[in-house]
């Protein structure tokens, strides 16, 4: 009989010690946690500041005037910027079309990027244009012309018919 409280005793003490350890802890600050895979399958709460990972992606534009994004420079970045030039003309840059774009394949699956100009002649402009199956909206009735040493930032959904949205909005120097 003795043996069975103490079994007993065991087991409510690792059960209130696990939920201290998986709930925060004292204050917060002592939990334990961890992500087995890149896939989060459930909502996650973020108490404090959080950052996401990022990367810098240059394109190299082979072609003058026109260059169409990949899966592989859109992927492992958030910012988008191109090979620098003072002699660069005006760029069109088209995103990849729905089956190719980087993100994920579930309806409400949603991304950001920034896309930078870093041309520095006069003419140079970066325009970006829709691929195939990718609604492309601008917010503010501007266009989608991002003027040199500026950004655009681009923000996508994927809709339940797998058509990707677009949002790019264009932002304008603002302490020159």
């Amino acid at each position: 009989m003795e043996n069975k409280y103490i079994i007993v005793g065991l087991v409510v003490a690792l059960l209130l010690s696990g939920y201290s350890v998986i709930n925060g802890g004292k204050d917060g600050k002592d939990g334990v946690g961890a992500v087995s895979s890149p896939d989060v399958l459930s909502y996650m709460n973020v108490h404090g500041a959080f950052t996401q990972a990022g990367g810098l992606s240059t394109v190299l534009q082979v072609a003058e005037g026109t260059h169409t994004l990949t899966f592989a420079e859109m992927a492992t970045a958030n910012i988008i910027t191109f090979t620098a030039s003072t002699t660069q003309g005006a760029l069109t840059v088209t995103l990849p079309a729905t089956t190719t774009f980087p993100l994920g394949t579930w309806t409400g699956a949603y991304r950001s990027w920034v896309i930078e100009n870093p041309f520095t002649a006069a003419a140079t402009t970066t325009t970006l244009a829709a691929g195939t199956g990718v609604d492309l909206q601008e917010p503010d009735g501007q266009d989608l012309v991002v003027d040199i040493d500026d950004y655009g930032w681009l923000t996508c959904f994927r809709e339940a018919s797998t058509d990707i949205v677009c949002r790019f909005d264009v932002s304008i120097e603002g302490d020159s």
